[in-house]
């Protein structure tokens, strides 16, 4: 299988938002996989930005957590 991580930050005037997501992808067959990732958006300055383009309460954080089966027809 095969882990992926990301991370990103962004910063406007003041305001932080940081994103970690870690993930793993199992190959089942030549055309399915399976998939799971977590992810964290983590605020500071009065920031409120969340996972998927939501927002979320001042200075809080947002987790989500994925899993699937991704199948290639």
């Amino acid at each position: 299988g095969t882990f992926r991580i990301a991370s990103s930050q962004t910063e406007q005037a003041g305001k932080e938002s940081k994103l970690m997501a870690v993930g793993f992808v199992q190959p089942m067959s030549k055309r399915t996989d399976l998939y799971a990732t977590y992810a964290r958006v983590s605020n500071a300055g009065g920031a409120a930005a969340a996972l998927n383009g939501s927002t979320t309460a001042a200075n809080a954080s947002s987790t989500g957590y994925e899993f699937g089966i991704k199948h290639a027809f």
